[in-house]
């Protein structure tokens, strides 16, 4: 019956109270749906704007932000990498200082350098190789997929090449290599051997070209001078300056006038703080092969501390070239070879050199290479790596395609997680599955004996079944642990699937629209003949629809979100349902991903309710009015 008459409802007093119903109802709706868009925004960030509580992540709407977003993937959610390859002094990703109008002339060049300059695979990194969290990202996918096809898609012979257990091709995780850096070594690997394939495929501003520049700041100056005010810094070293962005690392060491300057960069070279890869001289393959044979004596002393067979005589043996990299065998007898050498002979080889040498190459002059870059004439010898506007530019060309890639990101990890890597989403389905087969057949068919036949005890059983309803679930978690591990279930679909098979409130539930069913039906289709199953099937369940909807949903909800007893009874990872897998997903992947993995899990249970709402209001309406 209505609350108002249709003649109350066409007056005024009527219209306001159905006004305010309606703006009552609308309210309620939306106060739910902002926490759900809360976390759908939530679900399309990272580390970096974690904390923002808006509706809308800035990075698709701010050019500025979404250049963030970018180098916190680049550089493996590390700020200090990010510094010292793009000589800058941030505290975070968030606090990236990003020009969006970058010097156009020397992004070209520098991109024009980085395809022609064929750099050593020790002279560059590729970023965004390393898991973090689990969480994985464009170049990690390219990383994978090139080691896939490097073995045929054999996890097995990767394993075994490699050494190590992988038990899946997306736990495959390459850190940002730290060649730069002294106690690096560079070992030879499947994994090592794929990255380097990625490397040298992948687009100039996805590398970042090593920066010894970036190395002494963190090493040498930032510790001593700090990190924001360049002025004692400029004072101690004898430099014109204005700041650190200004400075860059000299080839050769420094003049004796210098003499603070000339102390930090020999310590720098021989304080175990640069790779010696990155430290070349101007003595001659003869000096070497005297400090050796005064050294080893013998060759065969010098094969057994390189532990290697090179050279038959030290006549044989030379310098590394300058893109060579020094095996960690050899580091100590060169190092201790440069010491003997005046320093004025040392000088350092790397990108940033090679940079400035084709400037030069390519511009005719030091002074012509200034000019072209909007600099004043003589800079040439100081001209930093434009790496900072490259990546800039990079992401405004493509920043639709990066948009759509981070907003998705976390959909895509947890999607791969839950249907590719594991069993997740396939268990629960199977899990459901025989859930719902069960409870839509065994408990409508006790229900209807009990409301058809009305055996002896009949409310006895009632109560019984109703009864069970105040005990918590806990409870009987313990009894019917004991029953399936002494039947040997565990780690089975039938140890999952018993307890949601019966529910006393739902058999109860069943046995009253049953009673509700006119008697004179099943006496009309015993006298035509009917045999007592076809009556259950085609009268009894074909008039229940609305109970048996509730029935389905119940039993549905129960078996989608179940997660204490599925937990017990099936601890083998390869039986975890959603629910365990998600707590499980939960202890290590960043709030971001928790948000997505949430979302997906729940699409299931929403579409159901969608496409089923009309029958479950049905099983709420009509028991009332019969």
């Amino acid at each position: 019956m209505p609350v108002l008459t249709r003649v109350e409802a066409r007056g005024w007093r009527g219209r306001l109270v159905l006004g305010g119903v309606t703006l009552a109802l609308t309210l309620g709706g939306a106060t739910m749906l902002y926490p759900f868009l809360l976390m759908l925004s939530g679900a399309m960030r990272s580390d970096m704007d974690a904390a923002d509580m808006g509706l809308l992540p800035h990075y698709l709407v701010d050019d500025a932000e979404l250049v963030r977003k970018f180098l916190e993937t680049k550089y493996n959610y590390d700020p200090v990498l990010m510094n010292r390859f793009r000589l800058t002094r941030d505290y975070g990703f968030r606090d990236a200082r990003v020009d969006l109008e970058g010097p156009a002339a020397a992004v070209r060049d520098f991109d024009r350098f980085l395809r022609e300059a064929d750099l050593p695979d020790h002279w560059q990194v590729l970023g965004g190789t390393e898991l973090y969290r689990g969480i994985s990202c464009e170049n990690h996918r390219i990383l994978v997929e090139t080691l896939r096809r490097r073995f045929d898609d054999d996890l097995a012979a990767f394993n075994a090449e490699l050494g190590a257990p992988i038990r899946s091709w997306w736990q495959v995780s390459a850190r940002i290599p730290r060649w730069e850096e002294a106690r690096t070594v560079q070992d030879r690997s499947p994994l090592t051997d794929g990255y380097r394939e990625a490397l040298r495929a992948s687009e100039p501003a996805e590398r970042a070209p090593v920066n010894l520049t970036g190395l002494y700041l963190q090493r040498m100056v930032f510790p001593v001078f700090g990190m924001r005010d360049a002025t004692a810094f400029r004072e101690a070293y004898g430099l014109e300056i204005e700041d650190f962005e200004s400075f860059a690392l000299p080839r050769r060491v420094p003049p004796p006038e210098q003499a603070a300057f000339r102390r930090d960069w020999l310590a720098f070279v021989f304080g175990r703080h640069v790779n010696l890869s990155f430290v070349r001289s101007d003595a001659s393959d003869a000096d070497y092969q005297a400090f050796l044979r005064a050294r080893f004596g013998t060759i065969e002393n010098l094969r057994r501390y390189w532990h290697d067979a090179e050279g038959a005589d030290f006549e044989d043996l030379r310098l590394p070239a300058d893109r060579d990299w020094i095996q960690e065998q050899r580091r100590e007898a060169y190092e201790a070879f440069l010491e003997t050498l005046p320093p004025e002979s040392l000088r350092l080889v790397g990108p940033e050199f090679a940079w400035r040498d084709w400037l030069v190459g390519v511009h005719g002059s030091r002074d012509a290479a200034a000019r072209a870059h909007g600099l004043e004439a003589g800079a040439a010898g100081a001209i930093p790596m434009p790496l900072a506007a490259l990546e800039t530019q990079y992401v405004l060309d493509r920043a639709g395609a990066l948009r759509r890639r981070y907003a998705l990101r976390n959909f895509r990890v947890v999607a791969r997680r839950m249907f590719v890597q594991g069993r997740p989403f396939l268990n629960t389905i199977i899990y459901v599955s025989l859930a719902l087969l069960f409870s839509l057949t065994l408990q409508p068919l006790v229900a209807y004996a009990l409301s058809r036949f009305q055996p002896p005890g009949t409310w006895k059983i009632i109560f019984i079944f109703v009864a069970t309803m105040a005990f918590p679930p806990m409870v009987a978690m313990i009894p019917q642990f004991l029953i399936i591990q002494r039947l040997g279930l565990l780690n089975t679909f039938i140890a999952l699937v018993l307890p949601v098979t019966v529910n006393g409130m739902l058999i109860f539930l069943l046995k009253g629209f049953f009673d509700s069913i006119p008697k004179d039906l099943y006496d009309a289709a015993v006298i035509d003949g009917a045999s007592e199953f076809r009556i259950f099937w085609q009268i009894t369940m074909a008039m229940s629809t609305p109970i048996l909807a509730v029935v389905a949903l119940n039993t549905f909800s129960a078996a989608w979100m179940s997660f204490m007893y599925p937990l017990i009874v099936c601890p083998d990872e390869r039986m975890h349902v959603l629910a365990v897998w998600l707590q499980q997903f939960q202890q290590h992947a960043p709030g971001t991903a928790v948000f997505a993995s949430i979302i997906l899990a729940s699409i299931p249970s929403l579409l159901i309710f969608l496409f089923a709402q009309r029958t479950i209001m049905r099983g709420i309406a009509v028991p009332s009015e019969k």
